[in-house]
């Protein structure tokens, strides 16, 4: 559809629309402005809101609509701050100034006969704002800079875009090589397992099917990258230590507590793995606030996390240890510990999705 010629509009309209502009200019700024210093302030957050709100009704009504994308994608981003989803910070609050502020400008070139708009720039920017809503965690970061340097390229004047980007970002597939070499160290840590060989594939096989059947809400990457390396640590504790039958001493015990500390050390510093980092920093938590290593309860643990400590206990319970004496112990047996502690020790919602991965894998197990 042809962008509306501003010229077809009325004199009185137009000189009121501008009007509105320069007033609704002043009090976006003046909102960000509180927000810089009240971050936490959710009234000036609805303000701001209502005001970009306003803007956008505005050109809707007259008919000017390639502004209306941008506008959207702030009016999503502070939906998210609404709803307490994310946090206002300095970072955001740039791209919020920025954002308006190129809209604003092109609004005023285009109602004074200005140069010709440039489309596909702007829409690019909408449409990166708006992915950003639906981010968490590090990518959520990654997107801001990407974000802030597209519509402030001065912030890294000494490098070009796409060259600091390829510095930040992995591509798939360093990504996919990371990830291989991940998996690598988890067959060597299996030969030092008490677990022995077959530990990561029937690991990696519940874990993948429990978060099918929940919808994949944790990402692929970071789901495999934390069950490859959550006991890679423990692979360094002494094997014979490891086998024995005996209580552990309280140095000991100490010791393995601290297991989840090291490898969470190991890959938190890449932002590329900050959810994996995270599941293998919780992974021995409970949703009581019984496990450790910092006693969280339900919604302080990661969802990852979650979906690890029914994997690792399932295992725990189902596989011969070397002091055993080859007493496995039965599917069934672990599949009612797991539900008899679904509520205080697992997540009743994970604790469902397993119930179903373990009926899919029992029914391909018993096919062959």
């Amino acid at each position: 559809m042809a962008n509306l010629d501003i010229a077809n509009l009325d004199a009185d309209i137009v000189n009121d629309l501008k009007d509105e502009l320069e007033e609704k200019r002043q009090s976006c700024n003046d909102h960000l402005l509180n927000l810089e210093a009240r971050p936490e302030d959710i009234d000036t957050v609805n303000l701001l809101f209502r005001d970009v709100h306003t803007v956008k009704g505005d050109l809707g009504i007259v008919g000017i609509s390639q502004y209306l994308s941008l506008l959207q994608a702030i009016e999503d981003i502070l939906d998210t701050l609404r709803k307490g989803k994310n946090s206002y910070n300095p970072a955001l609050g740039d791209i919020l100034l920025l954002s308006l502020d190129l809209t604003f400008n092109e609004l005023d070139s285009f109602i004074n006969g200005g140069e010709l708009f440039d489309q596909a720039h702007y829409d690019e920017i909408a449409n990166m704002i708006s992915t950003l809503a639906k981010m968490e965690n590090h990518e959520y970061d990654q997107q801001m800079l990407g974000i802030l340097q597209k519509l402030a390229p001065e912030v890294s004047p000494a490098e070009d875009l796409e060259e600091l980007q390829n510095k930040l970002y992995f591509t798939e597939q360093e990504i996919n090589e990371e990830v291989a070499f991940f998996l690598q160290l988890s067959l060597l840590v299996d030969q030092r397992s008490p677990y022995g060989p077959g530990r990561t594939e029937r690991m990696f096989e519940l874990a993948l099917n429990m978060n099918q059947f929940a919808g994949n809400p944790i990402d692929s990457h970071q789901l495999q990258t934390a069950l490859y390396l959550h006991d890679l640590a423990m692979a360094f504790f002494p094997k014979g230590m490891a086998n024995k039958a005996s209580s552990l001493s309280h140095r000991d015990w100490e010791w393995v507590k601290g297991h989840v500390h090291l490898v969470h050390q190991l890959i938190s510093g890449f932002e590329v793995w900050g959810t994996a980092s995270e599941i293998i920093l919780h992974h021995h938590e409970r949703i009581d606030g019984s496990g450790y290593p910092n006693g969280l309860k339900e919604h302080e643990i990661c969802e990852g996390a979650k979906l690890l400590a029914i994997v690792d206990t399932f295992e725990a319970i189902t596989q011969t240890r070397a002091y055993q004496q080859n007493q496995q112990r039965p599917m069934v047996r672990a599949i009612m510990e797991i539900n008899q502690h679904a509520g205080t020790l697992y997540c009743p919602k994970w604790v469902g999705y397993f119930n179903q991965a373990v009926k899919r894998l029992h029914i391909k197990k018993a096919k062959k």
